[in-house]
Formats: C-alpha cells, structure tokens, sequence
C-alpha cells in the first residue's frame, strides 16, 4: 500500500498517495485542456497518457501534455512567502506576517488614494480557474473595478461584439459547429499544429476526408492545415479584413443572402447595404493579395452552403482592424442565416451559466490613460488588457495604480514594452506576486507568495468543452505541492479577512454547514446565507462575494477542500437559472425534484467523476432564441461604431514601405514552443 502525506487542507483534507497509477486530471499547458492520466511516484508524476475514459477528449492529446512533469517540478520553484529586501534580495517569512504586511499597505493605499489604486493582473491561466471567483470576489470586495487579463489583449472584441449585436451573456462562446457545418471559413489559426478547437486533428481529419463538406483556409502561409484545405487562401499578412469585407460586400452586391433570415431575424440591414454598396470587391481582392474570382467564389460558396460557419483564432485577432473582422466575422454568418444553427456559428456554454448583468449597458469602467473601456468576457466582470497596465501607474492622477496583485501572470516576460513595465515598476508602491515560480515578474516584486501548480490542489477549468453537452471537469490534486505553499482561493480568504472585508461567517450559517450537502440542508444554508449577507445596507454591494467568502470558511471544512465552495455554489446556480438545459442530462426522472436536489446532484457527479462528465445540454434548436437576447430577438447588423469602421477600411489601403518589404510573424504556435509557464527547458 501506497504511503501518504498529509497536505494543508486548503489543499485537500485527505492525504494524497506518495505511488498511484492512472490518476485523472488535464493538461493545462493550452485551453483545449485535454483530459490525461497520470502516474505518479515518489510524490512525482513519472508518466502521462490520454485519458480513454473522458467523455470531453476521450484520450486525444498531443505532444504538450508529455511536459507536465518539467511544468511541475523545477529549480525555480516558490517554496515559502517572501519578502524583498532593499539589497534587492529576499527574506522567507511567514504566512501570518506576509498576509498582515500586505493587508495593512493594501489598505492604506485604499484609505490615501482609492480603491482604484489597486489592481489585479492575471488570473486563472489556461486550465486553473478556481482561484477567478475568490480572486474578483476579493477585488470588488475592495471597491477596484480594476482586472486586467491576457484574454482582453485578444479576444473581448468578441464579447463586446455579441453584446453589440446579439445581447448575449459574456459568459457564452461564440464558436463554429464544426461537427455539423457543411462549409468552413478557417482564418488566422493552424489547429492541425496548434490544436485549436476540439481534438483538432481528428476533427479537421474527418472533415478533409468527407466529400461533402468544403474547407476553405485562409493563411499567408503554407500550413498542415491548409494542405488539407479545398481552397488556400494565400491573403497577404495582415489583411484578412480587406478579405472579410469585400466576401460581405459579394454577398450583399450579389445578392446572396438569406433574405428570410435577413426579413425575419435581424434589424438595420438597409444601413449595412448601402455601406457594403459602396465596397469596392476588386479593390479588397487586391490589397488581400488574392484574385477576385476566388474571392467572389469563397464568397458565394458559403452563402449557398447548406450550412457556413467560421474557424477564427489569434492570426486575426492580433491583425490590424482586429474588432472590425470580428464584427464582419458575426455579419457574414448573419447575412447567410448561420447565426445559432446547427452547423453555423452557435453559442457555446459552460458551468457558467449564461446570465447577463442587468446594469451591463450603463457606462463601463475605462483607464484613466486612455478612456479604453473595460470589457465583460468568461463572466460579467469586466477586464482591461495587461498593456495597459504601465500608463495606468505612470500617469499623473491621483487614482492612478499604485498597488498590483499579479497572479498567475508573468507580465514582465508575456507582455509588450517590457522597458515601460520596468519603469512602471519603480513608480508602484506594492507589488505583490502570488505564483508557483520565480518568474521575471516575481524577481522585482515586493512579496512572493507561492501558490501550487495545477496538479497539486483541487482544480477545475472553465473553458468551453462540447456543443450541445456542457461538460465539466473537476479534478483533484495527484501530488502534493513544494513547501509551505497555499491554493490562491485561501491566500484572497486570509487577505479579505485581515482586511476586515466581509467579517466572520455567523455561527448560524456554520452551524447550517454541516448538513449543507443534503438537499434539504442546502436549501437552509443557502436561504440564511442569502439574506444575512446581503441584509444590511453596507454590505449589500457585496452580497454575493460576502455570501462566497463565509461559504468557503463555514462549508469548506465540510468538502474535499474549501476551493470547491464555489463549484458547490455554482452547481445550484445550474439547477435555479439553467434547470431546463440540466434536466436534459439528468433525464425525466429529476423533473419533479427541488433545485436543491438536482444542485446536490450535480455537484455529487462531478465530485464522482473526475475524468469529466456532463453537467447539462444546449437545446440546439433554440440556441438563438436562448442567447439572442433583445426583446424582438433580432440580430443587430449596423451598430454605429461599425459602419464607421467600414468606411475607415474601405478608405485606408493596408501601409506599405518599400526599406521594410517582409513582415515578421510573432508569436506563432509550433510543437517545439510552449506557454511561458514552462520554466525548464529540459521539457524539449
């Protein structure tokens, strides 16, 4: 028999085996967050395989998820709270003086300047996502609107786009049904390489190998993914909006769109008309580096497919006129009746249930710099991009950032104008970096706490897996983390607590506690905790983060660790706001039963299934109706600030100098790169 150890119970109140086989949990290396299986001896993962028994990735994996163990275990490893000398070096202290110093500066910083002085960077990763609730429960707590995330360096033009035009909730994905579409746009990604989308290489294998369907890559490079392709697009580098402007003018000078679906499921199509009108195609073909007869027809062949979806990734997210493809992305699919179809581009949910905030169109939060906007993504907090982050410290206001927590992120390594952060950093008052490494952000911070990796502490990943099944993986730890290292959710706990944020949990609601995971219990708990936490005036901002932090203080002892108060929470979410899509898993039977038995029951299922399981089902034929969310439920195709982009691309051909004729390609995802968690290069 296995020996154990004992770990913190932040971490797990069971001991975890020294010597196990085929333990289940992902890869986080990437999003796709491919489900594994693991061995582990000596405390230390020795083997990794695809797992054959997970309903997500059913033991597809690629050559990432081989690296786990040098992502695990490495000479620069955090292994105790630390606190910067002025020699520059470091001092081990404890956990209780590291949690009071930082406390007492956060708070004095609040007290002299606001609580928008104080910024949050990162969060979450790629496959660990149970610190995102604790880490912006702790901010908002605080009074800060101030998260700044790698995701809004890239993606929330796509969620400002679905609130644009759709009303949908940031918590949903946008994505192609590429199981069912019979036509694919693929632009700005290589998923044979990079595995973008669901088992990459099986899915675009099959869809190769089928003749009835059509791909169509758009790429300025040959790739693995456009030998596949019917048609290769060879754009030049950079202007796949000239491509996506010009195939929506074909489509509406020609007329190939679905006036059906135009007449009956969107609104201002006249606006939109008379813009592409005057779009002239040749023009577009041109600066796309492609004839215009292969424009016209790629044009054509999606409009007439039975179904079209689009494959979009960093490629054009990174492009210029990045938020204009992605509203002509959401224009095309419209025009051809694509939008929240079976194999069209659909709205793809997870554990998060897709509720919107109701105050989601008064003014957002926007940086003191630049007036830029902050945008709601993966939930209905709203984010900044990191590179925003040094003229937000070096400007001269006096809300300015003075103190940034940075979590999970490597700013000084992952994002631009490395020198601006550099002297953005001597302009802070605190820097506090909570991380599983010394990383180059780490090395110049004022504080150190480390934090276990992804494999040593419950875990769960909130990216989106399966369409129309909603799928969830909650996984446990297989080794033990380094050292006097804490889950982030306990570290944001004894920061909010030595804050004085949301005071003690109430003896009533601890007592509650202990029959919380029975129906009947849960119901009481989560009744007395709704309404003390949100009954009196000071603290009603706040309820609902108040109502998480006593959660995980009276019910976490009462779970396999107090992380998972979250997941407990959000499972009864599911079963009041998403029964419908639930009971669709959970069949007929539970159909008479409380919110609390099915919450119990779908928490007791991914607790007993840790290779993944389905949590509830889309109903694809309602998938529209479900996340268009205006009251006529009708597609918006001209909001005002697009159009505008229109006639700014259509009158700006792409710049062109002739001492600078080649463009470097950054950033390009191969099998022989990895994410700058990796910090041993024996991982090659």
């Amino acid at each position: 028999m296995s020996q154990l150890q004992a770990v913190d119970p932040s971490i797990s109140r069971a001991p975890l085996p020294l010597d196990a086989e085929n333990l289940p949990t992902i890869c986080v290396i990437c999003s796709h967050d491919c489900a594994v299986r693991v061995d582990v001896r000596g405390g230390r993962i020795t083997a990794v395989r695809g797992d054959e028994t997970s309903p997500i990735t059913r033991g597809y994996i690629c050559n990432k998820a081989i690296s786990i163990p040098f992502y695990v275990r490495h000479a620069q490893r955090v292994e105790h709270p630390l606190r910067r000398r002025a020699d520059g070096g470091f001092d081990r202290i404890s956990w209780p003086t590291a949690i009071g110093e930082i406390a007492a500066r956060l708070g004095a910083i609040r007290a002299a300047h606001s609580p928008r002085a104080i910024g949050l960077v990162g969060i979450g990763g790629q496959g660990n996502h149970l610190d995102a609730s604790y880490g912006l429960g702790w901010l908002r707590a605080i009074g800060s609107k101030r998260w700044f995330n790698a995701f809004a360096q890239e993606k929330t033009q796509h969620n400002l786009l679905d609130q644009w035009m759709f009303d949908a909730s940031p918590a949903v994905w946008f994505h192609p049904d590429q199981k069912n579409a019979r036509f694919l746009l693929v632009l700005g990604t290589n998923p044979r390489v990079s595995n973008r989308g669901h088992n990459a290489n099986d899915s675009f294998k099959r869809f190769a190998e089928d003749p009835a369907r059509r791909m169509v890559v758009v790429d300025p490079r040959e790739t693995e993914t456009t030998r596949g392709a019917d048609r290769h697009l060879r754009v030049r580098p950079g202007t796949d909006g000239y491509l996506l402007l010009g195939m929506a003018a074909a489509i509406v000078q020609n007329e190939l769109a679905d006036y059906d679906f135009v007449r009956e499921r969107t609104r201002d199509f006249e606006t939109l008309r008379d813009v592409l009108a005057g779009v002239d195609v040749d023009e577009m073909a041109r600066r796309a580096g492609i004839e215009s007869a292969a424009l016209v027809a790629t044009a054509t062949e999606f409009a007439r497919a039975e179904s079209a979806a689009i494959f979009f990734d960093l490629g054009v997210e990174q492009a210029p006129f990045s938020t204009l493809i992605s509203y002509l992305i959401r224009v095309l699919v419209s025009l051809t009746g694509n939008v929240g179809r079976s194999g069209g581009n659909v709205f793809v949910e997870t554990l998060l249930p897709p509720v919107k905030d109701p105050g989601r169109k008064r003014e957002p939060e926007r940086a003191l710099a630049s007036g830029i906007p902050a945008i709601a993504a993966m939930g209905n907090f709203a984010m900044f991009s990191p590179t925003l982050v040094p003229e937000e410290v070096l400007l001269d206001h006096p809300e300015r950032l003075r103190a940034l927590v940075v979590e999970g992120s490597n700013p000084f390594l992952s994002f631009s104008d490395t020198a601006r952060w550099r002297e953005a950093r001597q302009r802070l008052d605190l820097l506090v970096v909570i991380e599983p490494a010394m990383t180059e952000t780490a090395a110049v911070a004022d504080y150190v706490l480390p934090a276990p990796v992804g494999y040593e502490k419950w875990e769960f990943a909130n990216f989106p897996k399966g369409y129309p099944e909603v799928f969830a993986q909650l996984r446990p730890p297989v080794v033990a983390p380094p050292g006097e290292a804490l889950p982030e959710p306990e570290i944001y706990a004894r920061l909010a607590e030595a804050m004085d944020l949301f005071g003690e949990a109430p003896a009533g609601l601890v007592a509650l506690a202990e029959r919380a995971l029975e129906p009947e219990g849960a119901m009481r708990f989560l009744s007395t905790a709704q309404q003390l936490a949100g009954g009196d005036p000071e603290h009603a901002r706040i309820a609902k983060e108040r109502m998480l932090f006593w959660t995980y203080r009276a019910l976490g002892p009462h779970l396999p660790a107090p992380s998972l108060a979250a997941i407990w929470l959000q499972c009864h979410v599911n079963a009041m706001m998403r029964t419908a899509s639930v009971l669709r898993t959970l069949g007929e039977a539970w159909r008479d039963e409380s919110p609390f038995e099915i919450g119990t029951e779908i928490f007791r299922r991914m607790l007993a299934h840790p290779e993944g399981v389905e949590v509830a089902r889309i109903d694809e034929r309602r998938n529209f109706d479900d996340h268009v969310g205006f009251d006529d439920r009708r597609v918006r195709l001209a909001p005002e600030a697009m159009i505008a982009e229109i006639r700014r691309a259509a009158a700006a051909p792409p710049p062109a100098d002739p001492h600078y004729p080649f463009v470097l390609a950054a950033g390009l995802r191969t099998r022989w790169t990895a994410n700058t968690i990796h910090r041993d290069p024996r991982w090659r």
